[in-house]
């Protein structure tokens, strides 16, 4: 477009720096009021801080669900800590899960009417989670399907750690990548869709295992529940002043 023509209808617009959430284009088809969600936390991702969680936070907020879980998912983080004992790793991990809470303390609060926490710890101790792990367990020895999924996951993340990182031990990484998936997927498919959980509120789309464990442990045994909501965020625009 020449830069010499202006658009004389329209006042000019800038990016005022804030970022604005919303579920995409499933928006409009989406009635949440009165729901129960889960809004996942990976700590240690830059989406889950400062501008973007307000902005989550924000849309939760106006979206009317009846309850939301704020799950911190902080020691599944554990596997990805390369090069030092797993206590130290755990540590670590529960350390960055506790520091997340307080420093995000006052935009959490927003929600506090509506919300409660969920440490990934607690998580882990559901009753229901050792019968629902094992099934994954046995899906993955057993069915090929279910097997191809998550070692492609795997590869996807294998893909992006040696982009950042040649050096990278990819045995270790590829079994910790591994065990992280067996430990996350029963978690947030079959277990929280049996607690009746409605939607799992992410800022990214499904990785191929978790869809396929929903295919497997969810759909038919809990149709509608833990429906994956994946967030998308934008600057805001905001009209601008004429200076001259």
């Amino acid at each position: 477009m020449n830069d010499d023509v202006k658009d004389i209808g329209r006042p000019p617009f800038v990016l005022d720096g804030r970022s604005k959430a919303s579920f995409g284009e499933r928006a409009a088809s989406l009635s949440l009021a009165g729901k129960r969600a889960v809004l996942l936390v990976s700590v240690g991702q830059r989406y889950h801080e400062g501008d973007k969680l307000r902005a989550t936070v924000e849309l939760v907020q106006r979206s009317g669900f009846q309850r939301v879980t704020i799950a911190v998912a902080d020691t599944l983080q554990r596997s990805n800590y390369l090069g030092i004992s797993r206590q130290d790793a755990y540590d670590r991990a529960l350390r960055a899960g506790d520091e997340w809470l307080r420093r995000n303390e006052k935009t959490l609060e927003r929600l506090s009417a509506i919300s409660d926490v969920l440490r990934w710890d607690e998580a882990l101790s559901d009753p229901v989670y050792p019968r629902f792990r094992q099934r994954v367990e046995d899906a993955f020895e057993h069915d090929p399907r279910y097997r191809q999924a998550l070692l492609r996951t795997v590869g996807k993340f294998l893909d992006r750690l040696t982009a950042r990182d040649p050096a990278a031990d990819t045995a270790m990484a590829s079994r910790n990548c591994l065990n992280y998936l067996i430990e996350e997927c029963p978690v947030i498919m079959p277990t929280w869709a049996h607690r009746g959980y409605d939607h799992v509120i992410y800022p990214q789309p499904m990785t191929m295992a978790m869809a396929e464990t929903r295919r497997l442990f969810v759909e038919e045994a809990y149709p509608g529940k833990a429906d994956w909501l994946a967030l998308k965020f934008k600057k805001r625009a905001t009209a601008a002043q004429h200076t001259s």
